[in-house]
């Protein structure tokens, strides 16, 4: 409880309005912020013995407090929500990333996070506008704009995922898989399968699942 208290107070002091900051002495705020530096790396620490425990809900719980003390670690919600799709936990991952995008929408991370969750659930609409939004960041991954085109082309927009092939061409043109997409897309042939197996195997996790109930 003790603990808990002094991260409200942490939280509270440095998210105050700036003019209630300059109230507070340099050298306290100095020491607060060390504070919550420490407290946020003692729950990474927690988090990874739980980990090799194998006590994963506990990973999860511990994972909840560290994101509710800094929303900005975007880490933390990409690996507590992978945490719960890999326990079929679905509609807790997608509220956890959902969440983690609400308080990161200046960065790419949890664009692409968010949008790969889709795609590989066959939600191509809403894989295609998180993408979007991941590739308009100038550090986003190369790869980013490799799966926007795939989703464009899973989505029926052939012309737009053709465009999108050739501009990454045109930006790496050592990198031969454009290339290879281009030539595919252009002579007929099938896109990627692996969105349609991927969703096939969490619906068949969920069917045994529900079966040894």
């Amino acid at each position: 409880m003790r603990l808990a208290a002094a991260i409200l107070v942490i939280i509270s002091a440095l998210g105050a309005p700036a003019l209630a900051r300059q109230q507070i002495p340099e050298e306290t705020m100095l020491k607060m912020r060390q504070v919550f530096t420490d407290v946020r790396d003692d729950l990474w620490l927690i988090n990874d013995d739980f980990w090799h425990r194998g006590q994963l809900n506990r990973c999860i719980g511990t994972m909840r407090v560290l994101t509710s003390i800094d929303p900005h670690s975007t880490e933390a919600y990409e690996n507590t929500a992978w945490l719960m799709y890999s326990d079929l936990r679905e509609h807790d991952a997608e509220a956890f990333l959902r969440e983690g995008l609400a308080n990161n929408i200046d960065v790419y991370d949890l664009y692409l996070e968010l949008g790969t969750f889709c795609y590989f659930r066959m939600r191509y609409p809403e894989a295609i506008d998180l993408y979007t939004g991941c590739v308009t960041f100038e550090d986003a991954p190369k790869y980013a704009r490799r799966q926007l085109a795939h989703a464009l082309e899973k989505n029926g927009d052939i012309g737009e995922a053709l465009e999108m092939w050739l501009q990454i061409e045109a930006s790496d043109q050592d990198y031969a898989v454009p290339e290879i997409q281009i030539d595919r897309i252009l002579q007929g042939g099938e896109p990627s399968m692996v969105p349609e197996m991927t969703s096939h195997s969490i619906e068949t996790r969920h069917r045994e699942r529900h079966q040894q109930k």
